[in-house]
């Protein structure tokens, strides 16, 4: 079965889905379609993406080597509005056919203006609290996009769907082990963290720091994705290689997530951690892998990395 994926440069980029077509499909018409997503436009969003791209060099796609991941935290910065305190929860599962993925990533980003004005105001008053806007007002939103390997892009999207998430809902859902609104539970809490000596050094075809010096969510991610292995770095081409696909994972089924702290402190600051569950393998359940780039320590400057293994239990 061929499909139309891309529209890319005026042509129609054919596809041929991996075998079992039709369970494929459905499975990508449920991720796309439940709990209120909208479908979006494809040639928006391929318009949008190429964006925040930097212009090609060769004739080839900018985006070539970029992961779904990646592609989906830009594709969320292009299309929503910027907000000075955000988290960022990624959930990623994929259907392997034929030894091809297909790719199904949610991205959730919360609007910690909010949350952290109200700790303000707790604790100094709402006279010293400032204005809501100075904390940043926005919705919730989540993004979910469906990749595919196509020729010229590791990660070629060829569905994408979003809806705004509810105060209620955010205060319910879990990232990564506390409350996606929680502003009291740091990453230093969630795993038994052990500090690791490494060295990442990768280049991305998209502008990987702001001008505060702090690393954009993509840029973090893909750091965090190469010291798991799932990003190969080749010179100046980190290239996607993806996870093993998950022996217990079913139809799509999340098993790699990442969380993202942008700016939750009084200064500028990333803090991201990243986990593979459901691993083939006897004795360790999950590994985790943490970044955290301080206030003060520009990337591509000093950055700290930290792991943590957990082992089945017996």
């Amino acid at each position: 079965m061929l499909r139309p994926v891309l529209i890319a440069m005026g042509f129609i980029v054919l596809a041929a889905l991996p075998a079992h077509a039709d369970e494929v499909d459905e499975t990508i018409a449920t991720f796309i379609g439940e709990d209120g997503h909208v479908a979006q436009d494809l040639g928006i969003v391929e318009t949008e993406l190429a964006r925040q791209f930097l212009p090609s060099t060769t004739a080839m796609r900018a985006d070539q080597y970029a992961s779904a991941i990646e592609k989906a935290l830009l594709l969320v910065e292009a299309m929503e509005p910027a907000l000075p305190r955000l988290r960022y929860m990624v959930r990623y599962g994929q259907m392997m056919q034929d030894e091809t993925p297909v790719s199904f990533v949610t991205v959730e980003r919360y609007n910690m203006g909010p949350a952290v004005r109200q700790s303000v105001i707790e604790s100094y008053g709402a006279e010293n609290a400032g204005d809501p806007e100075d904390f940043g007002v926005g919705p919730h939103v989540e993004w979910r996009i469906v990749t595919f390997p196509l020729m010229g892009q590791a990660a070629g999207i060829i569905s994408a769907a979003r809806r705004e998430v509810s105060d209620s809902e955010a205060a319910q859902v879990d990232c990564g082990g506390r409350g996606c609104l929680s502003d009291d539970t740091t990453m230093d809490d969630l795993q038994p963290w052990h500090e690791m000596e490494t060295e990442i050094d990768i280049a991305t075809a998209y502008p990987s720091v702001y001008e505060s010096g702090a690393s954009s969510p993509a840029f973090a991610a893909a750091e965090l994705l190469t010291l798991a292995g799932l990003i190969e770095p080749d010179g100046d081409r980190p290239d996607w290689r993806g996870p093993e696909q998950p022996e217990a994972a079913r139809f799509g089924e999340p098993f790699l997530f990442i969380s993202i702290d942008f700016d939750l402190g009084q200064d500028t600051g990333v803090d991201a951690m990243l986990g593979q569950t459901l691993l083939n393998d006897d004795s360790i359940e999950e590994m985790w892998y943490r970044r955290i780039q301080f206030p003060g320590e520009p990337a591509p400057g000093q950055r700290y990395w930290m792991q943590a293994a957990i082992e089945r239990s017996r």
